[in-house]
């Protein structure tokens, strides 16, 4: 992990900051990184707000959209391996 220094930071900025940091629970050096992450990767940010984000709708919502959307599954082999698993041997 690599170390930053950041000088003459204006007051206001680390104000906000720190504001910032506050808001979303975490640390300023967190929330800095946080903002240049987000800045510099934004195809990275995707994916972390993607999971932190609420779902727009329930499960039952996004399945029944799923069906409209790709049609019914009957053509999809859904059925399972019946074979018993073994347990892990150690010896």
């Amino acid at each position: 992990m690599n170390a930053i220094t950041i000088r003459n930071l204006s007051d206001e900025v680390s104000r906000a900051l720190e504001a910032r940091a506050a808001e979303n629970g975490t640390s300023a050096e967190a929330e800095a990184e946080s903002i240049l992450r987000e800045t510099l990767l934004p195809h990275a940010t995707l994916a972390v707000s993607a999971v932190s984000e609420p779902p727009a709708a329930g499960l039952g919502t996004a399945l029944r959209q799923l069906r409209e959307k790709y049609g019914p599954l009957e053509d999809v082999d859904f059925s399972r391996d019946q074979t018993r698993a073994r347990g892990a041997s150690f010896e």
